[in-house]
């Protein structure tokens, strides 16, 4: 276990998991998973567990599958007691561990604080959320007096991405923009 401080860390961490409670007397950690890849759990060798603001580096020991969560046992924890310590943690990695995605496809907090312009170049303000409608995502977009967009996150809306720039181009089908 070693604690870090954020300041000394030079990537942004991700989230992808939580910590619910101790499974067993054995120090391992029931976690319900905060990615669309679980598999990612099986490679990780150490995890950024953070805590009351602060992040705590770890070792992983083992990680196996249990129902719709994964059991996480850390070197450092041997017990039902410390195990509990980590109750509604986060377990997060630095960005440079993410998965790789296929082009044209982005991760959620990727999209979230783009700005959002029409293809005249009209701001329209910044995506605050992505919702999940199951059929296709909409992006909550507010402009500078709190008003609401829903943008429909598909190709025939969505023209350009781009996160070097932080900005997104839409062109809206009929009806988007009229109030």
């Amino acid at each position: 276990m070693q604690l870090i401080k954020a300041n000394e860390l030079n990537s942004k961490m991700i989230t992808i998991g939580q910590i619910t409670t101790a499974q067993g007397i054995q120090g391992e950690m029931r976690v319900i998973l905060l990615t669309d890849f679980p598999e990612r759990f099986n490679q990780l060798t150490e995890v950024f567990i953070q805590l009351d603001n602060e992040l705590v580096r770890h070792q992983v020991a083992s990680v196996r599958p249990h129902n719709q969560f994964i059991l996480l046992k850390l070197q450092d924890i041997d017990d039902r007691d410390q195990a509990l310590l980590y109750r509604n943690a986060l377990i997060q990695i630095p960005e440079s561990q993410l998965m790789p995605l296929p082009k044209g496809h982005y991760y959620l907090f990727q999209i979230v604080g783009l700005m959002v312009y029409l293809e005249s170049g009209q701001y329209l303000g910044r995506v605050r959320d992505v919702l999940r409608t199951g059929s296709n995502d909409v992006y909550q977009v507010v402009d500078d007096n709190h008003r609401e967009l829903l943008v429909p996150a598909l190709r025939e809306v969505v023209a350009e991405i781009s996160l070097e720039e932080q900005k997104m181009v839409i062109r809206p089908m009929p009806g988007l923009l009229e109030l």
